[in-house]
């Protein structure tokens, strides 16, 4: 359930401060959280199992032939992709086949600007049951839209109308209260896996915001970066923890109670991704333009050590800029991919990680990708067009990762 978010993912029991994180003794056996999806490409397994008249077989007032075909089954794989082309944008929802290995866009929605991030949302308070996307936009707005609805004409909800520009703001000055917009496009979103209704955005405005969803405002905007903001991770399992990383050339550790304290990296290069471990909590993957890839411990960036003690390894991933980094729900199995086109396959058992395949995927430079949760060893890649590339087809990864099927519930 979504609960109150009266205090954004930092109300609740159980959550520390940075200076009480106590990374130290961290529990290295607790669940790991589920990470949720972000970026140009979002994956949702609990999508088909949305009871909706639109989508759903049983509603009396439609014709069942033609019905039939909008369908969603309770084992079809369904994703969300944004696309542009010419003067025409769109949020589209795909149906994945996985017996014919094919895709077809399901439905879509016409944007009116240009989208630059989408994340999914469900169960958002003050919006309703249901899948929605949030999409983060070139004019500087974040829009809602209801995925369960076919030829929807509005959003839902809109994060932050856009207003006439006002004077840039101190940075390390936080504010609070009103639906205040970004001054910038939104380049980034994450939704909390503890309260529905709060959702943080980066922007190229260099700050980052949490949103209260169900009341259609702005609660904080935290300005410890210098440069267009990337990244936004909420912590799998510290909900008041989050993890931002920027062009500023700095991986930033948050508390969002604690909004003058954030802890620092430095980083090679301009970020490009930056990700929790799914399966090791106390650490976070951060890839640059540079094709660079480094892991941190984040209870060295917490207690300020130096650059050489955060570090856990780096090393260069692509030759261009590596964009996007997924850690696969099989243990030690790590996915990168970059503007050269091609996707890698990396073996990561807490030390550098080791090339194990490389895959192109010819749909020119990629820009995201994401796992299944469902299926392990499924992957989904943004590019000139969707791609998905199935893990467990290749015999070499099945015999080092040992992937196993996991049956749709």
């Amino acid at each position: 359930s979504s609960g109150s978010a009266q205090a954004p993912a930092g109300g609740a029991s159980g959550s520390r401060g940075l200076e009480e994180f106590n990374m130290d003794d961290y529990d290295e056996g607790g669940e790991d959280g589920g990470m949720q999806f972000f970026s140009v490409l979002n994956a949702d397994g609990e999508l088909a199992r949305e009871p909706d008249p639109y989508m759903t077989a049983g509603n009396p007032d439609s014709d069942s032939d033609s019905d039939s075909a909008f369908e969603i089954g309770a084992e079809d794989k369904v994703f969300v992709a944004v696309s542009c082309e010419e003067d025409a944008c769109n949020l589209e929802l795909y149906i994945f086949d996985e017996d014919q290995a094919s895709m077809y866009v399901h439905h879509d929605v016409m944007l009116g600007a240009y989208p630059l991030c989408v994340e999914w949302l469900n169960n958002a308070a003050g919006i309703g049951e249901g899948s929605f996307a949030a999409i983060g936009l070139i004019d500087h707005t974040i829009q809602i839209w209801d995925l369960d609805v076919l030829e929807v004409m509005e959003p839902v909800q809109m994060l932050g109308p856009k207003k006439k520009a006002k004077a840039k703001k101190k940075r390390g000055a936080p504010s609070s209260g009103g639906a205040k917009a970004h001054e910038g496009p939104v380049l980034c979103l994450h939704g909390s896996m503890f309260n529905r209704s709060v959702l943080a955005s980066g922007s190229a405005d260099e700050t980052v915001k949490v949103w209260d969803v169900s009341s259609n405002s702005c609660v904080h905007t935290y300005n410890h970066h210098s440069s267009k903001v990337q990244c936004v991770r909420w912590h799998p399992s510290e909900q008041a923890v989050l993890l931002s990383a920027a062009f500023d050339r700095r991986l930033a550790l948050l508390d969002v109670r604690q909004p003058g304290q954030a802890a620092m990296a430095p980083l090679p290069a301009e970020a490009e991704c930056s990700i929790w471990s799914r399966h090791r909590p106390f650490e976070c993957l951060s890839s640059v333009d540079n094709g660079g890839l480094a892991c941190y411990d984040v209870r060295k960036v917490a207690n300020k050590a130096t650059e050489k003690e955060m570090v856990v390894w780096s090393m260069q991933a692509h030759d261009v800029a590596c964009t996007s980094v997924q850690d696969c729900p099989v243990a030690d199995c790590l996915v990168t991919c970059g503007l050269d086109g091609i996707a890698k396959v990396w073996s990561s058992p807490g030390t550098t990680p080791k090339l194990i395949m490389e895959k192109n995927l010819n749909a020119g430079p990629l820009f995201a990708c994401q796992s299944y949760v469902e299926a392990p060893g499924l992957f989904c890649f943004g590019g000139k067009c969707p791609v998905m590339w199935d893990l467990t087809s290749e015999q070499l990864l099945v015999d080092v990762f040992k992937f196993e099927d996991t049956p749709s519930a």
